[in-house]
Formats: C-alpha cells, sequence, structure tokens
C-alpha cells in the first residue's frame, strides 16, 4: 500500500484527508501499514488460541461425559434384580446430574475466554 500512494503521490493524486494537504511521507506510511499488519497477524492468532482453547474444553467434557458414564451407569446395566434396577435408575440420576452440571459450568466458564 505505501507504494500505491507514493505512486499516486507522484502523479498529484494522493490527497491525505487526515492531514490535510501536506507532502507524501513514505515512511510514515511504510511503519503505518508495518503497524497495521502486526496487528492484523495478531488478531489472528488470538482469534485462532480463542478457538482451540472452545476444542479444548469441548474434548474434556466428552471425556468427563464418558468417565461419568462408565462409572454411574455401565457397571449396572447387566442385573435384572430389583436392587440392580433401583441402582440403574440412581445411577442415571447422578450421571444426569453431574453431566449437566459440568455442561452449565463449562459453558459459562467459556463466556470468559
Amino acid at each position: 500500500k505505501p507504494l500505491i500512494l507514493w505512486y499516486q503521490s507522484k502523479r498529484g493524486k494522493y490527497h491525505d484527508l487526515a492531514h490535510g494537504e501536506e507532502e507524501f511521507q513514505f515512511g510514515e506510511a511504510f511503519i503505518h501499514q508495518v503497524i497495521e499488519t502486526i496487528e492484523f497477524a495478531l488478531g489472528s492468532v488470538s482469534n485462532t488460541a480463542s478457538y482451540l482453547r472452545l476444542w479444548a474444553l469441548s474434548l474434556a467434557h466428552s471425556e468427563l461425559s464418558i468417565v461419568f458414564y462408565e462409572k454411574a451407569l455401565s457397571d449396572n446395566l447387566g442385573g435384572s434384580s430389583f436392587t440392580s434396577i433401583a441402582i440403574l435408575f440412581v445411577g442415571f440420576a447422578v450421571w444426569a446430574g453431574f453431566t449437566v452440571a459440568v455442561l452449565l459450568v463449562m459453558e459459562s466458564l467459556s463466556a470468559f475466554l
């Protein structure tokens, strides 16, 4: 962009609205463009890091959900007695409660990322 502005100033078509009708300063335009480029690169890195944090949070929730399922439900799926069925209902309530709690907590924490 600084080269385009320099070329326009040589042809007489350069008008700097911010500073009035001053002479074109190539160094100033170049520094300004470098700053804009750095800001763009930092923004891209920041957005990428934010999405990676959200992906890691989703992966952690998935793993926790699997662990809760294995500990609360899968051990009690084979029985057919009354106590086994009662334990299965309690296990499901524990699994559902922990899963919903983890979802709510992680979702509220992801708002701070």
